[in-house]
């Protein structure tokens, strides 16, 4: 159903999952005594046949459906007084106390479930003030029909007229027709970020970086060590939105507890990075090519896994939010930590040590402001200008350049290197960067300068593929 391996509810999850919502809705009634008007209870979920409760195709439907309740109150002037959403791996439920007569939800709740083929999908329950649960028959309503005949389906359902297997194929059928994209969702992320460090090595000329002209300030490395690298490390990249995705659905359920969870994933999201560095020097030979970029595509690709849980969409902002969230507080920690103790041998902790620059680690804590104020905007004023995509990215690179104290550029030749690169970059952009031939052949000079300077913006080209990658995830998933 979806392109990552589904967990398998047992009777055991379904009874735990059962006992909690029952939980949760005892306490959403007894808070409706503190409402004097007419109360109902709505318990929504997914009614899927089968062993397979949540994938990101289930979850996308959850969310349509919920959403599609929301409107239908709003469109009464009913009120949601409280909500609860249980997102587990046994399923989704998202209750809500309505301010509004139960019959009158009740007959919203119908009207919807029988609106459309998808909503057959979803199970709406109405409770009363005192829980008891309304049925169609309350109302004298026709039952539900069959997923896959016009018979009603309690009696398909207690004749075992179809299998489970089906039964569950036309649950899927429903779910990619209405969301076409999202059982790939992890598939095109590896592949997105793929092709957005492809794009980030091969536009060119750029000051001091490997390119498809050459290996700029790195002696040690070629052009096809990062087509190789590239490879080597997407399917952790992958990893990362993964894991980061199903946690969602093991997150506790009291709410306040639920940020100590998402705070404790970062070391596992670690562990996979240090097995993709592994693959990184193994495939090219022990040449560092994408150390950084491991950490700072691996950590959007997590806050892009983490946000689709929640919302099944994208947005670039948004998943710089998630990234804040998640890392914001250990990485202030461990900052703290590197600076008052002796230096590591990672450039970014020596730069630390004797200029005071957090690098990427701090980017990363403040959920990479550079990304939302400067190369965001300025990739999607160039696009909608209609410029071309390799000198769209260019003069990102040369943006952030000004923009970044590279830790690249600090460790090789201190401040006044990276003082010196700016004025360069910014006397190329007063003639239009890579948007006119002047400004080309003005980077092309600086290129072959910086070569001679040993100076490399290694941290402001991760930046430049981290935007690409999430404008081009916000394009699809948005």
């Amino acid at each position: 159903m979806s392109d990552f391996t589904p967990y398998l509810v047992s009777v055991e999850d379904m009874m735990r999952a059962r006992d909690e919502r029952v939980q949760v809705q005892n306490e959403m009634l007894a808070a409706a005594a503190a409402f004097p008007v007419p109360i109902a209870l709505i318990s929504f979920g997914m009614n899927i046949p089968g062993a397979v409760k949540q994938t990101p195709l289930i979850r996308n439907g959850f969310l349509f459906g919920k959403a599609r309740i929301q409107e239908l109150l709003k469109r009464e002037g009913f009120s949601c007084l409280l909500t609860r959403e249980l997102r587990r791996v046994s399923g989704d439920t998202w209750l809500c106390l309505v301010g509004a007569p139960p019959a009158a939800v009740k007959r919203l709740a119908v009207s919807l479930e029988d609106s459309e083929a998808l909503a057959r999908l979803f199970d709406i329950d109405v409770l009363d003030r005192e829980g008891r649960k309304l049925s169609r028959e309350d109302f004298a309503l026709p039952p539900r029909r069959c997923l896959l005949c016009e018979e009603a389906a309690v009696v398909c359902a207690r004749s075992r007229a179809h299998s489970v297997e089906a039964l569950f194929s036309r649950c899927e059928t429903l779910l990619r027709e209405a969301f076409p994209r999202s059982a790939s969702f992890f598939s095109a992320l590896e592949n997105h970020a793929a092709l957005s460090l492809l794009d980030e090595v091969y536009a060119a000329p750029k000051p001091g970086l490997v390119d498809r002209i050459d290996s700029g300030a790195h002696a040690d490395m070629k052009f096809e060590d990062f087509i190789l690298s590239t490879a080597a490390i997407s399917p952790f990249l992958r990893e990362m939105a993964l894991v980061s995705y199903q946690s969602c659905f093991t997150l506790p359920a009291l709410p306040n507890t639920a940020r100590k969870t998402e705070v404790a994933l970062f070391p596992l999201l670690r562990e996979i990075g240090k097995r993709a560095e592994h693959e990184m020097y193994a495939a090219t030979g022990g040449v560092n090519t994408h150390k950084g970029a491991v950490f700072t595509l691996g950590l959007l690709s997590a806050g892009a896994g983490l946000l689709y849980a929640k919302t099944g969409r994208l947005n670039a902002e948004a998943i710089l939010d998630e990234v804040q969230n998640l890392v914001g507080e250990p990485l202030k920690w461990e900052l703290a930590e590197l600076k008052a103790g002796e230096a590591g041998n990672a450039h970014g902790e020596a730069v630390l040590h004797r200029d005071g620059a957090g690098g990427v680690r701090s980017a990363a804590a403040k959920g990479f402001p550079v990304l939302r104020s400067v190369a965001l905007p300025l990739l999607r004023q160039y696009e909608a200008e209609g410029q071309a995509a390799e000198a769209s990215a260019l003069n990102v690179l040369l943006h952030l350049i000004l923009h970044v104290s590279d830790t690249n550029v600090l460790y090789r030749g201190g401040k006044d290197a990276l003082l010196t690169l700016r004025a360069d970059c910014r006397n190329i952009l007063s003639h239009g960067g890579a948007f006119t031939s002047k400004g080309t052949a003005l980077l092309s000079e600086l290129k072959e300068t910086c070569k001679q300077r040993n100076v490399s913006p290694g941290g402001a080209a991760d930046l430049l593929s981290a935007a690409l990658f999430l404008l081009r995830i916000e394009k699809i998933f948005r």
